[in-house]
């Protein structure tokens, strides 16, 4: 099983259909999708500077703006399938769908999780994959990365804060960044099952 994650920044990207309907094509059976949070999570952000709320509740309703940004994508394809945990992913794919994550279920009450900012859909996304013990995780994102170094890739905010340590975590053999303008590599990877060595984030 695959994971990959589509950030919630390629919402108005031109090629998001294209990229669903090359998700449904090829990653039948064999992938699910984690939602990012995008200008739902923006909202968070917003409403937490207006009213100082705490970064608990912030994370909380951040989780939930993954949520809505999962049945966006859903509502944009009628083969993708919202799923809240790793149980109903076969049943997904035995409708010939691909699984969509909806976290609040198997995320309420994680205490290996910090519960603050540092923490986006991109580090869900490796808990997740780590949890289910996936083969790979893929970020789909809006621009190429110039490095393979998760260091270096959080340190300049292309990663959230905490991505390296959850990569000490979960040990998930294969991380990689692709950007939506390459769909004939996302195509190759999920033809192929496997992705070039040079593109892993390490």
């Amino acid at each position: 099983m695959w994971v990959v994650k589509i950030g919630g920044s390629l919402e108005t990207a031109p090629g998001l259909g294209e990229l669903l309907a090359l998700l449904v094509e090829y990653g039948r059976s064999k992938m699910i999708i984690v939602p990012g949070g995008g200008r739902f999570a923006d909202r968070v952000r917003a409403e937490q500077r207006a009213v100082a709320m705490d970064d608990a509740t912030a994370h909380r309703l951040a989780i939930q703006a993954m949520e809505q940004y999962a049945n966006l994508l859903c509502g944009m394809h009628t083969r993708l399938y919202p799923v809240t945990d790793a149980g109903e992913i076969c049943s997904a794919g035995g409708k010939s769908t691909v699984p969509v994550w909806l976290p609040g279920k198997l995320l309420d009450g994680q205490p290996d999780i910090p519960a603050n900012w540092q923490v986006t859909s991109d580090s869900l996304a490796l808990w997740f994959a780590g949890k289910i013990d996936a083969e790979a995780l893929i970020l789909v994102k809006s621009a190429q990365n110039k490095t393979n170094n998760a260091q270096e890739l959080a340190a300049t905010g292309y990663l959230d804060e905490y991505f390296p340590q959850m990569m000490k975590q979960t040990r998930l053999r294969i991380i990689a960044c692709v950007c939506i303008n390459e769909p004939d590599l996302l195509q190759q990877a999920l033809v192929s099952s496997s992705i070039p060595p040079d593109r892993w984030i390490v």
